[in-house]
């Protein structure tokens, strides 16, 4: 009987059942030898049934296991053969990291950087088990990056001008105060990130007496945690840990536009020294409008209410698509709640480039605070975890701060030699190699749907690309951070 008809279905309980019962039968001949000398019983229940060996092979080791718990045999759930479905977390670092790796492929390898260099390079380094459409995902999603074709009409892969240019305004603006030493305003970074009551180690030194760290893959109960810092290290008074509403989903579910004014006045602002730069992400409720510009679903009339309060001349016998088209050409510059409430108290916003959260030091700073947390937290209790983040916090100092910004000085400068000093040189090696390079992933193309310019978020899932490849649980930096003493 053939087996290919039947070849990749999914038997249920009630056919396996049946399945298990024909192969019981033919044991039973096997087992009676002197009645029937039939030797072979799980290729003849194969020939029975239609199925192949291998399966028969599986479901008899089912039914014995079911027969032992005196259960019934339970229908494969879908989805997870093998372990195609697993995944794992890859946090704002590791997502930064690959960045650096395009970059590194530019400057100092001197080549194209293709899909299938950056992938070899981020296994290498990151351990990075994701496939190459979850990386092509993370560089046109959270690096705003893009393939370009070339004269070649091949793809190279190309940051999109827009956030370059953010870039450079931003550390144009970070260089301008540094140059003034002595009268130079202080530079505040503030963020928000979560914890959980079940982050922990995930490995530590232990005999085989000792009962080791509980493991628990259940996140549990989530605290958000917002902060500001500087040099001198965390802003006094600016710090807030509270209990999550919800249990999933990341901490930007958890802040609004209103709990976010609410904190800048009650915490931060009073705390903040005078006349500082606060630098900010590009969260939705951190880039609340003012006086926000109409949309395709604003009525005509209101459109040109907004053209007329803004100086905007136009025709009365224009369509609302003319209107909308001839505001898009005069458009007044965006003006944000948050600027306008700090400037009001003598400070400025400055906002960092979309995907680069490489230049944000409290970035670091969560992650030696999440360490910290993982260390002292073996019991794992709910009640204890919102205490031992204060205490962790507490525990870092201005020179853990300094630490941190130094190293971002040091990729600001990068960035800089990068996309000001060297940027014609760097347009001319683009041309010459994507001219000439005859790479092997020539069909590196756009086909995915219109990127995001929004800020990154903190977890980014990726698929494992080959189920028998690593088996390591623990973390470069996110979730779980693996430690030991020697």
């Amino acid at each position: 009987m053939t087996t290919s008809g039947k070849r990749g279905k999914v038997l249920r309980s009630d056919a396996r059942d049946i399945v298990y019962n024909v192969i019981k039968y033919f044991q039973e001949e096997k087992n009676l030898e002197r009645y029937h000398p039939f030797q072979y019983a799980n290729a003849r229940a194969a020939m029975a049934t239609g199925l192949s060996v291998s399966t028969i092979v599986k479901i008899k080791k089912e039914g014995q296991l079911a027969e032992e718990k005196k259960t019934r045999i339970r229908t494969p759930s879908k989805g997870r053969r093998g372990l195609h479905n697993t995944r794992v977390p890859i946090d704002n670092f590791d997502i930064c990291a690959i960045g650096n790796i395009v970059n590194s492929i530019y400057d100092v390898r001197k080549e194209v950087p293709t899909l299938n260099k950056i992938l070899a390079s981020a296994k290498k380094d990151l351990n990075f088990k994701g496939s190459k459409t979850t990386l092509r995902r993370i560089l046109k999603n959270k690096l705003g990056y893009r393939f370009k074709k070339c004269r070649q009409n091949r793809s190279i892969l190309i940051e999109k001008d827009n956030i370059k240019a953010w870039r450079a305004r931003y550390l144009r603006r970070i260089r301008e105060n540094d140059a003034l030493g002595p009268d130079k305003k202080p530079v505040i970074y503030m963020d928000e990130t979560w914890i959980h009551a079940h982050y922990t180690v995930s490995k530590c030194w232990q005999s085989s007496r000792d009962k080791g760290v509980r493991k628990n893959d259940s996140p549990g109960q989530r605290w958000v945690i917002v902060h500001a810092g500087s040099e001198n290290g965390f802003v006094s008074g600016a710090g807030l840990v509270f209990k999550a509403k919800c249990k999933t989903g990341d901490y930007h579910d958890e802040m609004d536009g209103q709990n976010f004014l609410k904190y800048l006045n009650e915490k931060l602002i009073p705390n903040l020294p005078p006349s500082c730069i606060l630098v900010l992400d590009n969260a939705s409720y951190h880039s609340m409008q003012l006086d926000k510009a109409p949309t395709t679903a604003t009525r005509k009339d209101d459109v040109k209410k907004f053209m007329k309060e803004h100086n905007i001349t136009y025709r009365e016998e224009w369509t609302k698509a003319e209107l909308l088209t001839e505001l898009k050409k005069q458009m007044p510059e965006k003006k944000y709640v948050v600027d306008e409430l700090l400037k009001s108290h003598g400070h400025e916003v400055l906002r960092l480039p979309p995907y680069n959260c490489d230049l944000n030091p409290i970035e670091h700073i969560w992650n030696l605070l999440k360490q910290r947390v993982a260390d002292k937290n073996v019991e794992q209790h709910e009640n204890k975890i919102e205490q031992l983040t204060k205490d962790a916090i507490s525990s870092i100092t201005a020179e853990d701060w300094k630490k941190q910004i130094n190293h971002i000085k040091r990729v600001e400068e990068t960035y800089w030699t990068r996309d000001v000093t060297n940027e014609t040189e760097i347009d001319d090696f683009i041309i010459r190699v994507g001219m000439d390079s005859s790479d092997d992933s020539s069909s590196e193309t756009d086909t995915s749907a219109e990127e995001r310019d929004s800020e990154m978020s903190g977890i980014e899932e990726i698929d494992y690309d080959d189920p028998g490849e690593g088996t390591s649980t623990s973390t470069k930096t996110g979730e779980r951070p693996s430690t030991s003493q020697n």
